[in-house]
């Protein structure tokens, strides 16, 4: 059954799914996600209603410390120092629905579905981004974003694609190679021409996984490989990664700065945290004097972030979410094969890399990037259940 008549046939079910594939598609756009979000939701409930979701995988081992930070959220922004602000974040919890929305609706033909549509789109931000490079948005005061507003969503969301491709294409036995080549090696260009530090060691982390996941023998190598690619680099990429361990670089220290003040309202809000949406207000006030900025967004990592912002319970409901993923796909990919293998192993690879790159950007609340982040997070833990009906 072709697509079309699929959706002129299906039920409400089929409609959430194709609305889903373009929810995570389109994260990049939120004038065009978020409209596809409600609609997913309203179709979601409609199929829930009429019993068409019954018996079908939610991600069921990340239910509960999803539960739980939405709960310590709710806590934290009623207890914050401006508790109007911090409720009004509260309606961006409804996101979580879509790890088990993902899990429930993208089976293997879904999965497939993705899959093209990550590749069409991770093709055109990947041209972007090296035409920008190429005209002129090429060192640290000019950054390639695509489409996108900053240079950090571009790297976090062309990250996770990448990753879920690149797995696809080496697992999936039913993958056209002409069809994901091109997206994951353009894609991979344009990562490196970001100047995105994050994601490179997202990246690099994922690869590693995915080749203990596709050919263990080449974490043998892979020190071989990491010697050749470094040193093919252009001095420009090349000076930019070594300037990682440089504490003297503004935005390193810049980030010390940030944990030390992190820490302090920790210290003083270990249990509810200063509130949602209160860091950026507050951080004037836990600054360190010889601090490059005045202000920051947040504090550019997620264990920290969160934990200043929701408290320490929060931080202990998103590592146990995390955990949770890891240990439960990894457990049951050995029981998958075709593109259910391929799908899980995505999955496994795209958040370690997205996590990884959290541990130097807060990632985990940017809208573009996290919806398509918990899309992808579903997805694993689904396949697994799916496998195991």
């Amino acid at each position: 059954m072709g697509f079309t008549t699929e959706l002129r046939s299906g039920g409400a079910d089929v409609i959430a799914a194709a609305l889903l594939v373009g929810v995570a598609a389109t994260s990049s756009r939120l004038g065009l996600a978020n409209p596809l979000l409600a609609g997913l939701l309203v179709a979601a409930w409609l199929a829930w209603r009429r019993g068409l979701l019954a018996g079908r995988p939610l991600a069921r081992p990340l239910l509960l410390p999803l539960a739980f930070f939405s709960v310590i959220t709710v806590v934290s922004a009623l207890s914050s120092e401006d508790p109007w602000t911090s409720v009004g974040t509260l309606p961006r919890l409804v996101v979580f629905l879509l790890v088990p929305l993902s899990a429930a609706l993208v089976d293997s033909v879904w999965w497939n579905r993705l899959v093209i549509a990550l590749a069409a789109v991770t093709t055109l931000f990947a041209v972007w981004g090296i035409v920008q490079y190429m005209q002129g948005a090429n060192h640290l005061e000019d950054r390639i974003h695509g489409p996108m507003s900053h240079y950090m969503i571009y790297g976090g969301w062309m990250l996770v694609a990448i990753l879920a491709l690149l797995a696809d294409l080496l697992l999936n036995p039913a993958r056209k190679v002409w069809l994901l080549l091109p997206p994951t090696v353009l894609g991979t260009i344009a990562l490196s021409l970001s100047y995105t530090r994050n994601a490179w060691v997202g990246l690099t982390g994922g690869v590693l996984l995915l080749a203990a996941v596709w050919r263990r023998w080449l974490l043998l190598a892979y020190p071989v490989l990491a010697l050749t690619v470094w040193l093919a680099l252009p001095k420009p990429i090349l000076d930019r990664a070594i300037s990682t361990f440089d504490l003297r670089q503004h935005a390193n220290y810049d980030r010390v700065c940030m944990w030390i003040s992190g820490t302090q309202m920790i210290r003083d809000y270990p249990l509810t945290g200063v509130g949602p949406g209160m860091v950026e207000r507050l951080y004037p006030l836990y600054r360190r004097d010889d601090a490059p900025r005045w202000r920051v967004p947040h504090l550019h990592n997620n264990l920290l972030q969160i934990a200043a912002e929701r408290g320490l319970p929060a931080l202990v409901a998103y590592v146990w979410l995390i955990g949770s993923f890891f240990v439960f796909t990894w457990r049951g990919l050995p029981r998958l094969d075709g593109p259910r293998k391929a799908a899980a192993a995505a999955s496994l690879v795209a958040i370690l890399g997205i996590t990884l790159a959290g541990l130097f950007e807060y990632n985990f609340w940017s809208a573009p990037v996290q919806y398509f982040t918990l899309v992808i997070l579903g997805i694993g833990p689904g396949m697994v259940e799916r496998g195991s009906a």
